[in-house]
């Protein structure tokens, strides 16, 4: 698999993910048929007189990366934000049951002490 990151010149927007940036993914599995794609996609095509698509004027590249992956593997965020969730459930919990034990401790020193 070959993917390819592409930055523009200009970033495009204020935001601070990157609006500049994109990575895509090549259909080639080939080398030199990836590079071919990618410069296709990057150059477009001339047709009808006129250059169609491609990256130029606003959103010209500054730069590309060419990768070449030997392993793509999605990970489980879903799961992952749900056990970060039920974990600070669990914190949450544990919390203000120590406060209110605390707080039982008090009254109880306070009342019969």
């Amino acid at each position: 698999m070959f993917i390819a990151y592409l930055k523009q010149k200009s970033y495009g927007c204020d935001y601070t993910i990157d609006c500049g940036s994109t990575l895509i993914e090549l259909s080639a599995t080939a080398k030199e048929k990836a590079i071919e794609e990618l410069k296709e996609l990057i150059v477009g095509e001339y047709s009808d007189g006129e250059r169609n698509e491609g990256y130029w004027e606003e959103s010209a590249l500054k730069s590309v990366c060419f990768y070449e992956v030997s392993l793509a593997e999605n990970m489980p965020v879903s799961q992952w934000y749900a056990e970060a969730i039920e974990s600070d459930k669990l914190q949450e919990e544990k919390k203000v049951k120590n406060e209110e034990y605390a707080e039982y401790e008090r009254l109880k020193n306070k009342f019969e002490g």
